[in-house]
């Protein structure tokens, strides 16, 4: 379901199923290759910097460190394109683990080789502003206009390093140079957008984020940013869409931008405004729109009207989004049967994707067939091996309905061994950890990754971690903070049954 598990959506009225990183068979293949070679000569730095390149690229960049750091000590001085290379690449991975001085070091090395590698010279500006060293990361933007005149990039830097600065006034002029050097490209407007966000300018930011929107054609990166941004603070993005839609000959298509955001940042009720006053045109009575509201009253948890929105889409469209919705609705109102049956006809409209695999299961456990459950899941394992909703479910059919304790431990320590990135999957990593019998070592994941953070997401998930590993008390205190901070998500805070992914021991504190 949308709210529970995001679409990225890449244009207005498009949407593409997201799926975790893997490790693909043909990468593996390479590193199993690459890991042969090397037990024959563990000082092949050629063989070396390949296998890091390729930790690089799936992300594992402690192994990419240490390879690299084998290689270098191995390459001859002679190899100099090769060591050039080679310092690069550290300083990319160090930056990627925070090691900052490292990074530093590595790109002065780099520097030492090639000293007009303008790519590096920006790359060690970036990482003097990580390193908290703003007036050298200034000079060395500036040096970049000695190579390439009036470039962005530098103009960019410079703008960075002042904002750190403070000094605001320079930084927005320096802006306005980065936007002059080229004007019609929608990534300028990403960055003059960011730039703003760092000088606590939300409306500006979302101005700029919503011309690059419409400069864009195949990118989502503006779109992200503008629901990001919305996610913390709605009103400036409605500010600048309500002065878009005044000043538009053609209201729809950003009426229709309007409640898509509105919709994915959680902001329902906003969102459900947004559609209704498109439903007023008859050119706007599309299946996207009817799924977008659909999904909108979800949030709300009005189920009725939703159901009635999700039928108008699928009857325009069909879709396995539009599917997955109408199978969660037909859950949140108790009617398995049906739910099972529209997770079926997502699944067949969409059999490589991962999201109406997950709907089905979890309307099979609704439906207590464990046999059925375990297939979808194995089928969602198979698939994307890192995906932790669908190894935290299996580990639930195999614990609470299998009686497989062996197999819910193999599932909690695959969990355990994922990198969380996302509060939901933060979430489930303490929970995989605390049912595992590792209850400090998931209070320290959630305290690491969430705890810290104020957004509503974040508490909210922390809510659902102490609610499904017994500190009911300290759950009930996330929520009320997570109600606060403005989580408007009616249906999970009411309706949702997922399996140890819910506050439902603490829904009857709910007021």
């Amino acid at each position: 379901m949308k709210i529970l598990r995001p679409f990225c959506m890449l244009a207005v009225g498009a949407s593409l199923f997201c799926s975790a990183q893997q490790i693909n068979p043909i990468t593996r293949a390479m590193l199993n290759g690459y890991n042969e070679i090397l037990q024959q000569n563990p000082k092949d730095y050629n063989t070396l910097y390949e296998r890091a390149a390729q930790y690089y690229r799936i992300s594992q960049y402690d192994n990419a460190l240490n390879d690299l750091t084998k290689a270098i000590e191995y390459t001859p001085a002679k190899e100099k394109d090769l060591r050039l290379s080679e310092f690069t690449l550290l300083a990319d991975a160090a930056v990627e683990t925070g090691n900052y001085e490292l990074a530093l070091t590595a790109i002065n090395n780099a520097l030492a080789l090639q000293p007009d590698n303008y790519a590096n010279v920006y790359k060690k500006g970036n990482i003097l502003l990580y390193n908290k060293q703003p007036q050298d990361a200034y000079r060395t933007f500036s040096s970049m206009q000695t190579m390439k005149s009036r470039s962005q990039e530098a103009y960019f830097g410079m703008a960075k390093a002042c904002i750190m600065l403070e000094n605001y006034t320079e930084a927005e002029d320096l802006m306005k140079e980065a936007e002059k050097a080229d004007p019609s490209n929608y990534i300028t407007y990403c960055r003059l957008g960011d730039l703003f966000l760092d000088m606590n300018q939300p409306e500006n930011a979302a101005t700029n984020y919503l011309v690059g929107f419409t400069l864009s054609e195949n990118s989502d990166r503006a779109l992200n940013s503008l629901i990001s941004l919305a996610e913390k603070n709605y009103n400036a993005v409605a500010m600048a869409l309500d002065f878009a839609i005044d000043k538009s000959e053609n209201k729809l298509p950003v009426l229709f931008l309007k409640g898509n955001i509105a919709e994915q940042s959680g902001n329902y009720s906003q969102a459900v405004v947004a559609f209704d006053q498109l439903l007023t045109y008859p050119e706007a009575r599309t299946a996207g729109v009817y799924l977008g509201l659909a999904k909108a009253q979800l949030g709300l948890n009005d189920l009725d009207k939703a159901a009635d929105a999700i039928e108008k889409s699928l009857q325009l469209s069909p879709s396995a989004e539009a599917y997955i919705v109408a199978s969660d609705i037909a859950l949140a109102k108790g009617d398995n049967a049906a739910a099972l049956v529209e997770a079926e006809k997502a699944v067949k409209a969409a059999p490589n994707s991962i999201d109406p695999l997950l709907t089905k299961s979890e309307v099979q456990i609704a439906l207590s067939d464990k046999d059925g459950a375990l297939t979808t899941l194995n089928e969602v394992v198979m698939s994307a091996p890192d995906n932790m909703e669908g190894l935290l479910l299996r580990a639930y059919v195999n614990q609470e309905m299998a009686s497989n304790s062996k197999g819910a431990i193999g599932d909690f320590n695959r969990i355990i061994l994922n990198d969380a990135r996302t509060p939901r999957d933060i979430a489930i990593k303490g929970i995989a950890q605390a049912k595992n019998g590792k209850k400090l070592d998931g209070d320290t994941t959630v305290a690491s990754g969430l705890l810290s953070n104020s957004d509503p997401d974040s508490l909210y998930w922390t809510a659902v971690y102490y609610a499904q590993t017994g500190d009911l008390e300290k759950a009930h205190e996330m929520l009320e903070k997570a109600r606060y901070a403005g989580f408007q998500n009616q249906y999970l805070l009411k309706s949702s049954s997922t399996p140890w992914q819910t506050i439902a021991p603490i829904r009857h504190l709910l007021k």
